[in-house]
């Protein structure tokens, strides 16, 4: 029997990107049983599982004060696993910090988007010749795809030209980290004085999550992008620090006097460019892709599965073209949307079934899924409409010294408000008694820690139910 343990820091403000990345391990790995472990909630005691995963919401809390805490909590559930598999993003973010946790826990295989100068961001698991495969940052959900496919409106009834939501990641990962967001707004400008319709931000209050995103997208005819990724790597978070500080001392300062003032020689300078998943929810979605022209796919063409733009001075004619033309641009996103996703060479599935080829997994098994913070479950509601109340409730009992007074009334069968406000979730408390009081019990005994009260985390068992058939 072949025993796999997630090691996962899901939390309910996550993309929904890296929530399917999580949950697709779940889907699609080819074990017998499947124990999801939330950094944030209940560690199990220690089992034997045969392999461990790291997953990228985990591994990213390298860039935490408390990661040497967080990784202190999870030994015992990986320690007795023969493969060891870390599948990190944003490599170039205290990546020192990260090789260092590949080796000291003997990873034996490593799945990133990253695929050029390795070297530079693991000199010491190259050193060691461990093995590195490509994983995209997300690939495509073929139920999930379905699903977000009937909120895209018909394409000559979209209302927005060119739509995209930018995060401008930080000037001290280099010029690469800012290319995409800024060719995005950039060209947006030049669209709309050309009369398109516009909506791309790179505010964070314009952000979209979930199915918002999906609908936004899906009442756009066309979306701009470019690989993301950085040029600069920051080994320790000494780059970070930097930056951060020279905000708090000015506020207004540009990210092009930040350039000039970082001392870069703490970085490592090199190709840390990786494929956007925004590609694949495009073709989903129907809406023309018109990307910076790049090596994205093996066999992936510029006017014929995207339409291509090599600078951003002025938009090409042939590009407005397009955009003018309904025909020609329809014709393209059936061309993109084959490629990417009617192949079915960029799937969840076909991504496991290659992990499980590399690592000597058999192909075939449905796993039984576990997770060791269900019983928290219920508490927070299916969909986590309850998880900003739970926590504020224990973080005021917790506060006030009143925890042991609150489990003392939750297990003879009574509920202890400590406001006014607790009094409305009364009859969600008589429903879900059972579980509160674990999260009570758990906290005071110091099975969860107090950061488990202040993230909105979540458990891999009540994303799962909250997409089942039933509630979708």
């Amino acid at each position: 029997m072949k025993q796999a343990v997630v090691v996962h820091g899901l939390r309910h403000d996550a993309r929904s990107t890296t929530v399917q990345n999580v949950l697709a391990i779940s889907r699609h790995l080819s074990v017998d049983e499947i124990l999801n472990v939330n950094v944030f909630g209940l560690v199990s005691s220690p089992i034997h599982a045969d392999v461990a995963i790291f997953t990228y919401d985990f591994l990213w809390l390298r860039t935490w004060p408390i990661w040497r805490e967080l990784v202190r909590r999870i030994r015992p559930v990986v320690e007795s696993a023969r493969i060891r598999i870390a599948m990190p993003q944003d490599d170039y973010s205290c990546c020192d910090i990260l090789d260092q946790f590949i080796c000291d826990w003997g990873v034996t295989h490593v799945y990133s988007p990253i695929t050029k100068d390795l070297n530079l961001l693991y000199p010491r698991a190259t050193a060691k010749s461990l093995r590195f495969g490509e994983a995209l940052t997300g690939y495509v959900d073929e139920a999930e795809f379905e699903r977000i496919s009937r909120l895209a409106r018909p394409f000559e009834q979209r209302e927005i030209d060119v739509g995209q939501r930018v995060r401008l990641l930080s000037p001290h990962l280099g010029e690469q980290a800012t290319t995409k967001g800024v060719w995005a707004i950039r060209f947006a400008k030049l669209a709309q004085e050309s009369g398109f319709r516009c909506d791309v931000s790179s505010r964070t209050d314009d952000t979209l999550l979930g199915d918002d995103w999906y609908r936004f997208l899906g009442n756009t005819k066309f979306t701009i992008g470019a690989k993301g990724g950085a040029s600069l790597a920051d080994p320790t978070g000494r780059l970070a620090d930097q930056v951060r500080r020279m905000r708090v001392r000015r506020p207004q300062i540009q990210d092009d006097e930040i350039r000039r003032r970082l001392k870069t020689y703490r970085g490592k300078e090199g190709d840390f460019s990786a494929i956007s998943p925004r590609m694949f929810e495009a073709a989903a979605m129907g809406t023309c892709q018109i990307l910076r022209r790049d090596d994205y796919f093996d066999g992936f063409e510029p006017w014929k599965h995207y339409v291509p733009i090599d600078e951003i001075s002025q938009i090409d004619d042939r590009v407005l073209a397009v955009m003018r033309d309904k025909d020609r641009a329809e014709q393209i996103i059936r061309s993109s949307q084959d490629f990417l996703i009617g192949s079915k060479n960029y799937t969840y599935r076909s991504f496991f079934e290659r992990v499980a080829a590399d690592v000597g997994l058999t192909i075939g098994n449905s796993p039984q899924v576990i997770d060791s913070s269900s019983g928290l479950d219920d508490a927070v509601g299916t969909n986590g409409e309850s998880l900003w109340w739970v926590q504020s409730y224990l973080a005021r009992a917790t506060a006030s010294a009143s925890l042991r007074k609150v489990e003392k009334f939750l297990s003879s069968g009574k509920f202890l408000p400590l406001n006014e406000e607790d009094k409305k979730w009364n009859l969600h408390v008589e429903a879900n008694r059972g579980s509160l009081l674990l999260w009570v019990e758990s906290l005071r005994s110091r099975k969860l820690i107090v950061e488990s009260i202040a993230i909105p985390w979540r458990s891999v068992s009540s994303y799962l139910k909250a997409q089942s058939p039933t509630t979708v």
